[in-house]
């Protein structure tokens, strides 16, 4: 039976949320009705072929793009309002800025609930983060976004010591208390994420454990592709929680015993001259490469080069931190050992000791200790790549992940909702 589905997100496609587009492919191949709702579309999104191939940007309705002015952004929402003024009953009450505050004075609430106005019943309303599931219960109030509610939880929103401080007007605990009321059923990517939501209030008995997942068919090991040099590869974003200047001060260490050694690193972010500033110092320069955001293809092609995975990740100051780390289960299934650290979620989508190594966070002669051993030993590194291949097959395959995600969704709807929908997709 095919479902209407309604995914609300924050924005789309977003550059490191490739999980995302794992979960969205089997729903549009199997038919089921999906409309994306995103808040805006990055700038420099990368093209994975995955959006092109089922036309996801044409299912995805994006919120006007809220100017700074003040003046700019009145004069902009009175020209939406005469637009829709046939929804004028689910506008008007976002203008209430004595039961919404700022976010109703900013007009804020008035621009988020603009793409709601033509689709409002749905099967499912699956929002990813909290926040976007605490907007959803506003629409919700308006009369828009009817459907059942899943949240899915992935970090930052349960962890994230700087937005849980600005969010709770009161405790951390009272956050969810009003999503706690309408939603029953929340997915979280890592048992770490799990404590962390129980934590701000979420009932244990709605929690189910999802992992992200990804295509393991097309992440499948070539040998071909590997280089004389041995290369070191690490897939993240460039921010402070991925731990890589560490990983990068390893490289250090290893050099006298590996003068050919290869640093790969793919991903963007804030801390590109941070760390460009450290392969300086170092005199790194030939054996670290930052290569930026790249497609899952491009991701490929480095994972087919690499001899060791690594990923050094730490909790930062904000108390962010890894919740579950794709790209480990990813390298895992490439057949590569792995060196990872006990931040966060990361050492449950691993076997620890056989498909790699778990060493303390910020530890650099523990990290380039282990690196330095596999290096040493491939025979042991090709051993522990197998058995991770099919440790993540049977655990984070995607059609593996997707069958009990549509078990959740069924699980959600009652019988007359589903006879409903039988005669709806007809």
């Amino acid at each position: 039976m095919k479902l209407k589905i309604a995914y609300s997100i924050s924005y789309f496609p977003a550059l490191s949320e490739t999980y995302l587009l794992n979960q969205l492919a089997p729903l549009f191949t199997e038919g089921h009705d999906v409309t994306i709702f995103s808040i805006g579309q990055p700038q420099n999104w990368t093209r994975h072929a995955v959006i092109e191939k089922h036309d996801m940007l044409s299912k995805t309705v994006y919120r006007p793009y809220i100017p700074k002015s003040k003046f700019r952004r009145a004069a902009k929402a009175l020209g939406l309002f005469l637009a829709n003024y046939r929804s004028a009953k689910y506008l008007l009450p976002t203008l209430n800025f004595i039961k919404y505050g700022k976010y109703a004075l900013s007009l804020d609430f008035f621009y988020d609930t603009i793409p709601f106005l033509n689709d409002k019943q749905f099967d499912i309303v699956h929002c990813h983060f909290g926040p976007n599931a605490i907007k959803a219960l506003n629409f919700r109030e308006l009369g828009l976004l009817q459907g059942e509610l899943i949240t899915s939880f992935h970090g930052y929103d349960v962890n994230h010591q700087e937005f849980l401080s600005w969010q709770s007007h009161a405790s951390r605990k009272g956050l969810y208390k009003d999503l706690v009321k309408v939603c029953k059923l929340y997915t979280v990517n890592s048992l770490y994420i799990k404590q962390k939501a129980i934590k701000l209030g979420i009932p244990e008995s709605c929690i189910k454990y999802l992992p992200e997942g990804f295509e393991s068919i097309k992440f499948t090991p070539d040998s071909r592709s590997k280089t004389a040099a041995p290369v070191m590869l690490t897939v993240a974003r460039l921010t402070e929680f991925k731990g890589l200047k560490y990983s990068i001060q390893a490289v250090a260490n290893l050099l006298p015993a590996y003068p050919n050694l290869q640093y790969h690193i793919l991903g963007e972010g804030e801390q590109r001259q941070v760390l460009e500033q450290l392969i300086k110092e170092r005199n790194l320069t030939e054996h670290v490469f930052l290569h930026g955001a790249a497609t899952q293809e491009q991701v490929l092609e480095y994972y087919n080069k690499a001899a060791i995975f690594v990923l050094a990740g730490v909790q930062d100051d904000n108390g962010e931190v890894e919740a579950q780390g794709l790209v480990v289960q990813e390298a895992q299934s490439m057949g590569l050992p792995l060196v990872v650290t006990d931040a966060g979620g990361i050492p449950e989508g691993m076997l620890s000791g056989k498909s790699g190594f778990v060493v303390p966070q910020k530890d650099v002669q523990a990290i380039s200790g282990k690196i330095d051993y596999l290096l040493a030993h491939p025979h042991i590194g090709e051993e522990m790549g197998k058995v991770g291949r099919a440790y993540v097959k049977q655990n984070f395959d995607n059609q593996v992940l997707h069958q009990r995600l549509m078990s959740l969704y069924y699980g959600l709807l009652n019988k007359d909702q589903l006879q409903r929908s039988a005669a709806i997709s007809g």
